[in-house]
């Protein structure tokens, strides 16, 4: 575990103290894993198997708990040797404090209470089970089955620093690399060094193992996420504020070890999107979330609906749906010692939301985005419809339900509110309102392609998708200039230096 730095390779360390047998029960993160410092020994860049960008990195992830003749392993599975270069495949690694050619032999892998063989077999079980969640949602193998492939990640998971030379303090220790992959790469993580007991120790050992190994592809640690969220669940933090099962979030993070820093390959990494541009996708083997929403007192909606979801990876969001209409949203609750419990969760319904009947249904997203929606459930808002007129614009009024018919609006399609396009943003001049997207002024395909459209600045380093200028005198534009506007619900005016076209029929001029 260390800073990544691209210019040069390193060797990446996680420190413990001394082992401490944690109560399973207590709600701890991490007590046997307090005291950690964290230092970094080069490793010359001849000595990794770099991979270009794009070029294909192994699947495999091996985890090698050290037992002889266990799963394909050898008589002596964790003899590493000591050399110039790191080969996964027959344990040589430039790691261990030695002259080159110097062996060395890790002992088998010990649960919590000491105890290996077939007696750590439960608990190592869950570790494996554990790593292999973390990383579903690649197109990665994580196994603890001795590959039979050329090439594949060694991830070592046994013995003590001691047995290679190095201080008995470190918990983990890899080969860091710069801003690309790295192939046939072995890592450690020194169980028999580690205290801890239950499912705390479970998750931590599941944590330096998916760090060590993500180092190997390139990642660097993680600090925390935009408004100062802590970093905590990722498993490349250092961070033990929050606790539970960690995994590679798809959140934008700032990188550091205990304060935050610009990332090593870049100014902020998101681990996930990371990883994923090294494996593809696969598919995430962590349940979708769970959610109800509760009925309103009396079955009647007042300022606000709640509703109770739970996921194993943690809520990031909850959206409420009225009559299929998207109207509130609230991030999910904090992550705490055992990660992120199910929890109650409070959506206000905005006052404009009209009388009506409504069918309620509250949806629960994960930082991946998988979902899952609740029961509907239906209840009034005062008395139900009887004509669009005590509606909003261009909603309908049918069996005292006030709402909008599925969007059908295309970018650049006029319209008069946002609901009609599929977008949800209705913007443009004083003289025409389009369907439209949301761009980054000078990014050139963050409008759509063919020269049509070009992305208006609304706000510094924001805008909005609008018809491009054009130069042949057909549908000349005036030069009139045009006030600024905010947008409400998506709906707004924007004006330009000079007014902007409308869409000519074809083969009109």
């Amino acid at each position: 575990m260390s800073r990544i730095v691209p210019s040069l390779a390193l060797v990446a360390v996680t420190l413990f103290s001394s082992p401490v047998v944690a109560d399973p029960n207590r709600d701890t993160a991490s007590e046997a894993f307090e005291g950690k410092i964290f230092p970094v020994v080069e490793t010359p860049p001849s000595a990794l198997q770099i991979v270009p960008p794009h070029a294909t990195v192994s699947p495999i992830i091996y985890l090698n708990r050290c037992r002889a003749n266990y799963k394909g392993a050898g008589a002596n599975p964790c003899e590493i040797t000591k050399g110039g270069l790191n080969q996964a495949s027959n344990l040589t690694s430039t790691i261990p404090d030695g002259a080159a050619g110097t062996k060395y032999t890790l002992s088998e892998y010990q649960n919590g209470d000491g105890l290996s063989g077939a007696a750590a077999d439960a608990e190592w079980d869950e570790v494996v089970k554990c790593v292999q969640e973390v990383y579903s949602p690649f197109l990665a193998t994580v196994t603890d089955q001795r590959p039979v492939a050329a090439t594949f990640h060694h991830a070592v998971v046994g013995g003590t620093p001691g047995q290679m030379g190095l201080d008995n303090s470190i918990g983990g220790i890899s080969p860091g690399v710069g801003c690309n992959a790295v192939d046939n790469l072995v890592t450690f993580t020194f169980s028999n060094s580690t205290g801890g007991n239950g499912i705390n120790r479970i998750h931590r050992m599941c944590q330096v193992i998916a760090q060590e190994s993500a180092h190997s592809y390139s990642l660097d640690h993680s600090y925390s996420f935009p408004g100062g969220r802590s970093a905590c669940n990722d498993p490349m933090t250092y961070r033990t504020d929050c606790g539970g099962q960690r995994f590679f979030r798809n959140d934008q993070a700032t990188c550091g070890e205990d304060v935050a820093r610009p990332c090593s390959c870049g100014a902020t990494q998101n681990s996930h999107l990371k990883l994923l541009s090294v494996f593809g996708a696969g598919t995430s083997t962590v349940p979708k979330p769970t959610v109800s929403a509760n009925m309103p007192a009396g079955g009647s909606i007042g300022i606000s609906i709640t509703a109770t979801a739970f996921s194993k990876r943690g809520i990031s969001k909850l959206e409420l749906y009225l009559n299929d209409y998207k109207w509130a949203e609230v991030v999910g609750n904090a992550f705490g010692p055992n990660g992120q419990p199910e929890g109650t969760y409070s959506l206000l319904v905005p006052a404009m939301v009209p009388n009506s009947k409504y069918d309620i249904r509250v949806r629960a997203l994960d930082d991946l985005g998988l979902y899952a929606d609740s029961a509907t459930i239906t209840a009034n808002k005062g008395a139900p419809c009887q004509t669009a007129d005590t509606c909003l614009k261009g909603q309908l009024c049918e069996d005292g339900k006030c709402f909008w018919e599925a969007p059908a609006g295309q970018i650049g399609d006029d319209c008069t509110f946002p609901q009609f396009c599929e977008s949800g943003i209705c913007q443009g001049t004083t003289e025409q309102t389009i369907c439209t997207q949301a761009c980054i002024p000078g990014v050139l395909d963050s409008c759509p392609e063919g020269g049509e459209f070009e992305c208006i600045e609304t706000n510094p380093g924001k805008g909005v998708c609008f018809f491009a200028d054009t130069d042949t005198g057909c549908c000349s534009a005036g030069t009139g200039d045009v006030p600024w506007a905010p947008a409400v619900l998506g709906l707004g005016i924007f004006g330009f230096i000079a007014t902007r076209r409308r869409r000519a029929p074809v083969g009109s001029c």
